[in-house]
């Protein structure tokens, strides 16, 4: 099974993934994944800080935790730990139970096709410290652009699912407009005009809503990809609910 939901903001938004408010993971098991759209925030305070006590808590699961990054990361801490392949795609394994999916990547889960794309620009900068509360490369970088372009066109431009913190110019907008972001929503447009894809899937703008046929906010919600949900439907022999 897997699982799509937002933000976590550890520790202000993770009480969704509790037993009493995700009762579903009772009948999960570690090849199972929640993924978390960006903003986890697990990654923040170092091992000797919070970030003990948060992981562990993800390591009780029965399920296993993915996230892209988001605008609120501590990218010093994310980017110390090593690189490694998994499903496909380069990812950081934080622990043996959370794995960071990296920008541009393409992971196979469940038989289908995961396109990542994290990242995004904060709206409180003037609040923050850099390095401390804020780091620049909450953006992307001009090589992960180029490594997301070089993935998306050894896939011929196919994939199941998109997954991104931010979303598409055309979609953001219908929410906020944030000009220090719209390098990477330009990106995310023109790769949306571009790619086949099932559905696409983000965080950031704090809403779960289908914003049309392709495209779906998450925040608080936990959704399945459509063809999970229908393996969902036949084993439990029940319909879904969110």
């Amino acid at each position: 099974m897997i699982y799509i939901t937002g933000d976590t903001h550890i520790p202000y938004d993770v009480a969704k993934l509790t037993t009493q408010a995700f009762p579903e993971q009772r009948r999960l098991h570690k090849n199972d994944y929640v993924i978390i759209c960006g903003d986890f925030g697990g990654v923040w305070a170092g091992p000797r800080g919070a970030d003990r006590f948060w992981l562990n808590w993800f390591g009780r699961k029965k399920f296993t935790t993915l996230f892209l990054d988001g605008n609120h990361e501590n990218f010093d801490l994310l980017n110390r730990y090593p690189v490694t392949c998994w499903n496909g795609g380069k990812v950081h394994r934080i622990t043996d139970s959370v794995i960071h999916l990296m920008r541009g990547q393409l992971y196979t889960l469940e038989g289908s096709t995961f396109f990542v794309l994290g990242g995004g620009a904060s709206g409180d900068v003037e609040f923050r410290t850099e390095g401390v509360s804020w780091w620049k490369e909450e953006m992307p970088c001009e090589r992960e652009y180029g490594e997301a372009m070089q993935t998306l066109l050894a896939a011929n431009f196919q994939v199941d699912y998109v997954l991104t913190h931010t979303a598409p110019l055309s979609i953001v907008r219908q929410f906020r407009k944030r000009e220090s972001e719209e390098e990477l929503n330009r990106f995310l447009e023109e790769i949306d005009r571009r790619l086949q894809y099932k559905r696409w899937y983000f965080g950031h703008v704090h809403h779960d809503v289908d914003v049309d046929e392709k495209h779906t906010a998450v925040y608080q919600h936990l959704l399945c990809p459509p063809q999970n949900q229908e393996h969902f439907q036949q084993e439990e022999g029940k319909p879904w609910k969110t």
